[in-house]
């Protein structure tokens, strides 16, 4: 199983960079981009005939979906706070609040109200167009590569191998420029996105272990994207170095990730680890013999 495992891990990132080659050299756009790792692993798995129901359908209990929601959130709270609390950068930002009050028709409302709103309609009623985008990384990175990795890796090792691996794919975009900031150097921005995708990757891949479902993640994603790009990073004013501190190219989110990732680390009873993670939908029996035999 271990080999076989191995075979699948191997046909899909080679199929997943493929795709990620040809989109960027055809320009097909970010839609596309993100979508790739679903048909790599759509693909690879109908070619290694690994059961599409591994993928994680089912919508699980009610907890994780809220977990998926809640932690980027307390992420961003956590790391904007700080940086607004330290003076690196300031909020609100005038500009974020001119156009908040045009888009949601709140032109005499207070400062405060139009903030929770634009939050609510960020956060909350633009869930489901950007898990339309997330769900095609998610099928891929949560749905394939760490099953796949947890058949005959620890949980540490699966959760950085699949982020160096997200981590990688995202390169392109950030060494050619369409992807970052222009506000600080190209070495500070790969530094503190690849720390923040590695240690995302394990609390990603702890959510998807702990409920067996890619929705959680999903939701996860989908919040990330939302609420760090079109809330955060846009409520904020630069005070002159803020960029080196706020979004995914600044040490703030890196920090309180990192704090993160431990915490899934040290706290993941209850997780397949290593052999343990053969195949869990098989009866108790069967799983005692492959354990047996692999021990």
């Amino acid at each position: 199983m271990e080999q076989t495992a191995k075979g699948n891990v191997s046909l899909y990132v080679l199929l997943v960079f493929a795709f990620c080659t040809l989109t960027y050299f055809f320009h097909l756009g970010s839609m596309a981009a993100m979508w790739g790792p679903a048909v790599a692993a759509i693909i690879a798995s109908l070619l290694r005939k690994r059961s599409l129901k591994e993928i994680g359908w089912k919508v699980g209990r009610m907890k994780w979906l809220v977990a998926g929601w809640v932690i980027p959130v307390a992420v961003s709270f956590a790391a904007y706070g700080l940086i607004w609390m330290t003076g690196l950068g300031t909020v609100p930002n005038p500009t974020f609040l001119q156009r908040a009050r045009f888009t949601l028709g709140m032109t005499s409302q207070s400062n405060g109200l139009v903030i929770v709103a634009a939050f609510v309609y960020i956060s909350i009623l633009g869930l489901l167009p950007g898990m339309m985008a997330a769900i095609g990384e998610e099928i891929g990175w949560r749905g394939f590569l760490v099953p796949e990795l947890a058949k005959w890796m620890s949980f540490p090792k699966t959760a950085l191998v699949s982020g160096v691996i997200w981590c990688a794919w995202h390169m392109p975009a950030i060494l050619s420029g369409s992807y970052g900031t222009t506000d600080t150097p190209r070495w500070y921005q790969i530094g503190c996105f690849s720390t923040m995708v590695l240690s995302s990757a394990v609390v990603s891949a702890w959510l998807r272990m702990k409920s067996g479902s890619i929705w959680p993640v999903t939701i996860m994603h989908a919040t990330h994207n939302g609420v760090i790009q079109a809330f955060f990073d846009r409520i904020t004013k630069d005070t002159g170095h803020t960029h080196y501190f706020s979004g995914e190219f600044g040490f703030a989110l890196a920090l309180l990730f990192v704090a993160l990732a431990f915490y899934c680390i040290t706290n993941r009873e209850g997780l397949a680890d290593g052999n343990n993670a053969l195949d869990p939908s098989l009866d108790g029996r069967i799983r005692e013999q492959l354990l047996e035999s692999a021990g």
